[in-house]
């Protein structure tokens, strides 16, 4: 893959992240405190997706850098610790990700009735500011390379 390449896949993965944002966005509502199970397996997959997507950059940017990151047991704590090492992500960007990360896992795993929706209100709040940080952070490395 060229830079040229890697600029181009980033990019279509923030077109495909901003995409869901803005379809989280049209069924979530901070002043909302009631949804149907429905409605928040719904933010639930869109927050997960959004992550996804997050997940995937980092792991081709690693990628290209030759750095290892095989599916293997651990794979998503290590494209995370991996993207913090070589300074794609900042200490607290990092922090913020895991809890994503560790979003996405209870999602996988638990039935969408268990999801706390405190835990999940937080990230929906945040999103905006963390995909706009992200990017800045992904384009600002993308220069160094």
């Amino acid at each position: 893959m060229t830079i040229d390449e890697l600029k181009t896949f980033c990019q279509q993965e923030f077109d495909n992240i901003d995409r869901i944002t803005n379809e989280l966005f049209s069924l979530y509502r901070q002043e909302k405190s009631e949804y149907s199970l429905t409605e928040r397996a719904a933010l639930a997959a869109f927050i997960v997706n959004i992550y996804s997507g997050i997940e995937k950059v980092l792991k081709q940017m690693l990628l290209f850098d030759k750095l290892d990151v095989q599916d293997a047991p651990g794979w998503h704590e290590k494209v995370l610790r991996k993207s913090s090492e070589i300074g794609i992500l900042p200490p607290d960007l990092l922090q913020i990700l895991s809890n994503y990360l560790s979003f996405r896992q209870y999602f996988i795993y638990n039935h969408v009735f268990n999801i706390k929706w405190e835990s999940m209100k937080a990230l929906a709040d945040t999103v905006n500011d963390v995909v706009e940080s992200f990017k800045s952070e992904v384009n600002e490395y993308i220069q160094t390379i």
